[in-house]
């Protein structure tokens, strides 16, 4: 019996206890100017079952350096998981608070993604109308994806449409397509804007 229980004592210990890990975070900006997010504070929080209900305890915080990073060994327990998270930095439009489960097996490098919010206004104006068959498609993007999903934003006719206020989006570059169809012809137009940091913009489109 001493036998028997010297050897689940001895199990128990091999699978609840695990080597330090490595841990490396990245918080940065996705935009093209590449700011770093320094000073927010990261933590880990280690949890477990041990009956019915879950328990939890802090088991690593810390700040992110002026290049937005951080580094450090964590001792993780095969029977428990650990979750990673960074503060939210002001004025985000895109990242949030992001939570992430650290793997076990390897080391784990985590790559926050941020970007800071501009503003912008549409003006959208068919200066050449040529009657009801006058078709305008517009489509959107920014660092991040499609604006508006897998369909573009239409019009048809004699138009002149302008939103009634600014919308937010992240900051840098910001791309467009529009397609006019008139008399049957289609041509399609693209160009690419840059926002800085909080900036107010009026973008017009004439067709």
């Amino acid at each position: 019996m001493k036998h028997l229980i010297y050897i689940a004592i001895i199990f128990l210990f091999a699978t609840s206890c695990k080597k330090k890990t490595a841990v490396v975070i990245q918080a940065q900006d996705i935009t093209s100017d590449g700011a770093a997010y320094a000073g927010q504070e990261y933590a880990v929080a280690e949890s477990w079952t041990p009956f019915q209900e879950t328990k939890s305890k802090i088991v690593a915080t810390g700040f992110l350096d002026a290049n937005g990073k951080a580094s450090f060994n964590l001792k993780m327990k095969n029977n428990r998981k650990y979750v990673l998270g960074v503060s939210e930095p002001d004025n985000i439009c895109y990242g949030g608070l992001v939570q992430h489960y650290l793997d076990h097996e390897k080391n784990n490098t985590v790559i926050f993604e941020y970007a800071e919010c501009a503003y912008i206004k549409l003006k959208i104006d068919n200066v050449n109308c040529q009657g009801l068959s006058d078709k305008f498609v517009l489509y959107r993007k920014n660092q991040i994806g499609s604006i508006d999903g897998d369909f573009g934003w239409q019009h048809d006719g004699c138009v002149y449409w302008e939103s009634n206020g600014y919308s937010t989006v992240p900051m840098g570059e910001q791309y467009y397509r529009w397609e006019v169809t008139r008399s049957g012809n289609t041509t399609t137009y693209y160009d690419t804007i840059y926002l800085q940091e909080g900036e107010q913009r009026m973008y017009e489109i004439n067709y």
